[in-house]
């Protein structure tokens, strides 16, 4: 096929992994220890790319330790968005629990241009898209607080609960995410980037395990390796899709694709099962995905007008490398 056609179907990938992610991960979670799994799921991965890296580009890592301020960033705005999204899928809806974690990610890296210097005003498509998103996630949250959607896990100081790690978890990850774009502009690859992002949640994860913060019973040996391979499967291959899709598509059509996750979430969950399907929740989430859709065409209309390129996320004001 011709990259015209790769593209569209390495978003297509990244999209039904990403969903994948939420809903299955919701439901090992339900029954298995958290920091357990993210302990095993993000061990193995991170170490991977420690050893690819280690073995083509260990300058990479020199590189890396020379900014340890960007790796303080890094270690814990993952740690933090990791474990509150993690809490999150257990206790509200997946799909609230990952449009809510999802789009709070661009209304922080909008709020963070603020104190950044030079940045190109955005398109005003781009800031009607944004309101709406932003209209979509207050509809969410209130269907969920008034137990309105397809699940929460207790009453309504659980739904709150599930609604706060889920902000807090997306406010984390756009700061995971600038660190990793200047560490990018700096010359450090994704694989470095990845992984150096999870030592300190690794010991938090470890931690929590021995306490037993999570501890839900003894768990099947054939159930705690499914879960495994399927975490590393939703999690660490995700992460190449995206990258094969940027270079094969155009900005709009990923922003496209990112947008349809949380509709892919929805229709993912209610296949499965385990969580009822919420007319309120649907409609919540046709709001989000139609902000998403007009953020993302005004992001491309924006870019398309200026030279270099550079991602919507990077607000270091330093250009990332070419690929």
């Amino acid at each position: 096929m011709s990259s015209r056609a790769h593209g569209p179907l390495w978003c297509a990938t990244f999209v039904v992994l990403d969903a994948a992610q939420a809903v299955l991960f919701g439901s090992f979670l339900q029954r298995m220890d958290s920091f357990l799994i993210g302990f095993l799921v993000f061990g193995l991965s991170s170490l991977g790319c420690l050893v690819a890296v280690l073995w083509r580009v260990p300058h990479e890592l020199q590189t890396a330790r020379a900014m340890p301020g960007l790796l303080a960033m890094l270690n814990v705005s993952s740690a933090a968005g990791w474990l509150a999204y993690l809490g999150a899928i257990q206790l509200i809806e997946p799909a609230v629990a990952f449009t809510v974690f999802s789009g709070v990610i661009p209304l922080a890296v909008v709020a963070a241009r603020a104190w950044t210097p030079a940045q190109t005003p955005l398109h005003g498509w781009e800031r009607t898209g944004l309101a709406v998103l932003a209209l979509g996630l207050v509809a969410l949250a209130v269907t969920t607080l008034a137990g309105l959607s397809g699940f929460v896990r207790g009453g309504g100081a659980v739904a709150a609960a599930g609604l706060l790690f889920s902000v807090l978890s997306g406010v984390a990850m756009s700061g995971m995410l600038l660190a990793s774009y200047r560490l990018s502009a700096r010359g450090v690859s994704p694989t470095a980037v990845f992984a150096l992002r999870f030592p300190l949640y690794l010991l938090l994860a470890a931690g929590g395990y021995l306490l037993g913060l999570d501890d839900k019973g003894s768990l099947p040996p054939a159930d705690l390796l499914a879960a495994v391979a399927v975490g590393l499967a939703v999690l660490a291959f995700p992460i190449y899709a995206v990258q094969k899709a940027v270079s094969l598509t155009s900005a709009l059509t990923l922003g496209a694709a990112t947008a349809l996750i949380p509709v892919v979430v929805l229709v993912m969950q209610m296949a499965e099962g385990r969580v009822d399907y919420s007319q309120a929740t649907a409609v919540g989430l046709a709001i989000y995905t139609a902000g998403a859709l007009l953020a993302a065409a005004g992001r491309a209309r924006a870019e398309s007008r200026r030279k270099p390129h550079r991602p919507f996320l990077d607000v270091s004001g330093s250009r990332p490398p070419p690929g």
